[in-house]
C-alpha cells in the first residue's frame, strides 16, 4: 500500500508516496513519486489542473478504420497500382482519410481538414488541402479502379468472407450538375426526374458485405449492366437478383451458373391465377420454358404482403376516382382524355372503366387483381435445394436494399462536389470503399456485441474519444467512452493500439 514520507534532499524536505512490498520475508521500497514540498501538495489539492492541458480528439471511428485497413491492406493495394515514389502522403493515405470523414462527418474535399483537426487521425497524416485531394483524383484511372476492386474481392475470399451467395442489385443518387458522361437522366429511386443522376450497383453477402460494385452513367437501364456484374464476381456464388435483370440474353450469360430470379407478375397472370388452394406449405411449385430456357417455378403467399398491397390498391382506387370525377364536373372538351391518362398513370384503365359519362368499377376485374396479391413468382435453375430454402434465400434480397438505405443514410456518397467525369467515378469509388469499409466494421463489431447492427455500430464508436494530458515535458494518452457497447468493441477488436 502507498504512504506518505518526507524525504530530504539538498537540505530540503520533500514529501513522497512511497509503494512498498514484502519480497523474500523482508519490506522493499517498489516505487517513489515526488510530491513536493507542503505548498505544492496544497496546489494539488486545491488545483489539481492548473498545469495540465487537455486536449480532446475523436478517436472510436478512425480507429475502427485503421483496424480493417490492417485487415484489407487497402493503402497498399491502391499505392502498388496507382504508384507511389514521391514524398509525402499517398494515394493510399488520401483514401484512408477519404473513408474515415466518410464514416465520421461528412464533408467536402474543402471541408475535410477542418475535420481532421478535432480527430485523432490527425495525428497520423497532416492537414491536407482540397488541392491535394483533387490531384489525386486525376491520377485515378477506370483500369486502376478495377483492378483496385479485383485485388480487394480476392484480399476478403482469402480472408474466408462468404461470397457463396450474392444479391446483385442497382441504385442512383440525383445531383445539382449539368448532363455529362456520367450524370444523365433516368429513373431516380427518389422520383427527382427533373435532376440528372448517376447510378452503381452492388453485389452483396448474406452480412451486408459488397464482394463488388460500380458506378455508371444515370440513364443505363440497370439490365445492360449485367454482363459487367457477372464478370466480377465468383462463378460459384448463387445470384440472386430482382426482375429488372430480366432478358433472355441475361440469362443465358449466367446458364452455366446457379440463379434465383422473379418473374414479372404482369405477364405471367396465368401462373398468379392458380388458386391458393393448390399451395402446399405455402407455395407452389411447377416447371416452365421462359427466358429461354427451362425453369423451375416457385410462387409463394404472403398473407401480409397481400394486406399491405390490396390496401394501396384501394387507396389508388380511392384517389383516382376523386381526380377523376373532378374533371367530369368540369365539363372539359377533353375531359375523357384526362380520365384515361389518369387511369393509366394509376394502372387502373381495366379496372375503373368510363361509361357515359361515369365512372364504373369493374368489380370482376377487381376480385381478380385481389386474388393475384400477395404472390411472388420465382424462377432458378437449382434443382437440388427445397423449395422452402429458395424461397427463403430470394427473401433475404432485401439485404443488398439494405446497403443502399445505409449508404444514403450515412451520406457516404452525397453531395457529390465533382463535375467532371472523371472525378465523379473516383467519388463514386471512393463512396464504394467507405460503405465496404463499414459493412466490416460491423461484421467485426458484431462480434463483441451481437446486438450490435449496421445502422448502430457508428453510434457507438463516435462517443469514443482520446484525450491528451499535458503537463510539462509529460503527455498521458487516455481513451474514454461512456458507451458501454463502444467499450466492448474498443477492448475486443483492442482498438487502443492505434493510440
Amino acid at each position: 500500500m502507498p504512504g506518505l514520507v518526507w524525504k530530504t534532499i539538498n537540505k530540503k524536505k520533500y514529501l513522497v508516496i512511497r509503494w512498498k512490498k514484502r519480497i523474500n520475508g523482508k519490506s522493499r521500497i517498489i516505487k517513489e513519486v515526488y510530491v513536493g514540498d507542503l505548498d505544492k501538495l496544497a496546489t494539488i489539492i486545491e488545483n489539481p489542473m492548473k498545469d495540465i492541458n487537455a486536449l480532446s480528439l475523436s478517436y472510436g471511428t478512425s480507429a475502427a478504420v485503421f483496424h480493417i485497413e490492417s485487415m484489407l491492406n487497402l493503402k497498399s493495394i491502391i499505392n502498388e497500382v496507382v504508384g507511389h515514389t514521391e514524398n509525402g502522403l499517398s494515394p493510399g493515405d488520401y483514401t484512408i482519410i477519404f473513408i474515415a470523414n466518410r464514416l465520421s462527418d461528412p464533408r467536402s474535399k474543402n471541408g475535410i481538414s477542418e475535420w481532421m483537426k478535432n480527430d485523432f487521425i490527425s495525428t497520423k497524416y497532416r492537414i491536407v488541402t482540397s488541392q491535394s485531394f483533387w490531384n489525386i483524383m486525376e491520377r485515378i484511372d477506370a483500369n486502376e479502379i478495377k483492378a483496385i476492386m479485383d485485388r480487394i474481392k480476392e484480399k476478403m475470399l482469402s480472408l474466408g468472407y462468404d461470397a457463396s451467395k450474392l444479391f446483385i442489385d442497382a441504385s442512383n443518387v440525383y445531383t445539382f450538375m449539368e448532363e455529362n458522361e456520367m450524370a444523365k437522366k433516368g429513373y431516380n429511386k427518389k422520383h427527382r426526374y427533373d435532376l440528372n443522376q448517376i447510378s452503381y450497383y452492388i453485389a452483396s453477402n448474406l452480412d451486408y458485405i459488397p464482394l463488388y460494385g460500380e458506378s455508371y452513367p444515370g440513364n443505363v437501364f440497370d439490365g445492360r449492366v449485367f454482363k459487367t456484374i457477372i464478370m466480377n464476381i465468383p462463378k460459384s456464388a448463387i445470384i440472386i437478383f430482382d426482375s429488372g435483370y430480366n432478358s433472355e440474353e441475361n440469362i443465358s450469360l449466367i446458364s452455366d451458373r446457379k440463379y434465383i430470379g422473379s418473374l414479372r407478375p404482369s405477364d405471367n397472370h396465368e401462373l398468379l391465377d392458380i388458386p391458393i388452394e393448390e399451395y402446399k406449405d405455402g407455395y407452389y411449385e411447377t416447371m416452365k420454358h421462359t427466358l429461354g430456357k427451362d425453369h423451375r417455378i416457385i410462387i409463394y403467399f404472403s398473407k401480409n404482403r397481400r394486406e399491405r398491397e390490396e390496401r394501396s390498391l384501394l387507396k389508388s382506387i380511392e384517389c383516382a376516382i376523386e381526380k377523376c370525377q373532378s374533371i367530369l364536373k368540369s365539363g372539359l372538351s377533353n375531359k375523357d382524355e384526362k380520365i384515361m391518362n389518369i387511369l393509366e398513370k394509376y394502372h387502373l384503365q381495366e379496372t375503373i372503366l368510363l361509361k357515359e359519362n361515369r365512372l364504373e368499377i369493374d368489380q370482376e376485374h377487381l376480385n381478380k387483381r385481389i386474388d393475384r396479391l400477395g404472390k411472388t413468382i420465382l424462377f432458378t435453375n437449382i434443382m437440388d435445394l427445397e423449395a422452402q430454402e429458395i424461397i427463403e434465400l430470394y427473401k433475404k434480397r432485401n439485404r443488398v436494399e439494405h446497403c443502399f438505405r445505409e449508404i444514403s443514410r450515412f451520406d457516404l456518397i452525397s453531395p457529390i462536389y465533382h463535375w467532371t467525369p472523371k472525378k465523379i467515378k473516383v467519388h463514386m469509388f471512393l463512396s464504394y470503399l467507405a460503405y465496404l469499409f463499414l459493412s466490416l466494421i460491423y461484421n467485426e463489431a458484431k462480434k463483441a456485441d451481437d446486438n450490435i447492427s449496421l445502422e448502430t455500430v457508428l453510434s457507438h464508436l463516435s462517443p469514443i474519444n482520446i484525450i491528451y494530458l499535458t503537463d510539462g515535458k509529460k503527455t498521458k494518452k487516455v481513451i474514454s467512452t461512456k458507451d458501454e457497447t463502444g467499450m466492448k468493441i474498443l477492448k475486443y477488436l483492442n482498438l487502443e493500439r492505434f493510440q
